[in-house]
């Protein structure tokens, strides 16, 4: 076994890690709850990039307490469907950029 050889392809798999984490802000997922009254799109860092609340989903002045509660909920639900997605999508990108290999720490 060439023992610089694998020094090589180690170095080759560092710096196609490297490069594959800083193209993560370019991955775009969009992700939405209550039937699209809340959007959310984020990027493969799991950054919210836009946030976007259709007007009927927001209470009007002097309705009941619940109306926040559930736009709220709407949100949670959307960033967390963001959130999920965003993770899915960096996890491939990262497993193309190793080839597939399994590299502890980066699940």
């Amino acid at each position: 076994m060439d023992i610089q050889y694998l020094m090589r392809q180690a170095k080759k798999l560092e710096k196609a890690m490297a490069d594959a984490r800083e193209k993560l802000s370019e991955i775009s997922v969009d992700a939405e709850s209550g039937g699209g009254l809340v959007k959310v799109r984020m990027n493969g860092k799991c950054e919210i990039a836009r946030l976007q609340i259709d007007p009927k989903a927001l209470p009007q002045q002097g309705s009941d307490p619940a109306d926040l509660s559930m736009l709220e909920d709407l949100v949670s639900a959307a960033v967390n469907a963001g959130v999920e997605k965003a993770r899915a999508a960096s996890d491939a990108h990262m497993a193309e950029a190793t080839g597939g290999i399994k590299i502890p720490g980066l699940g």
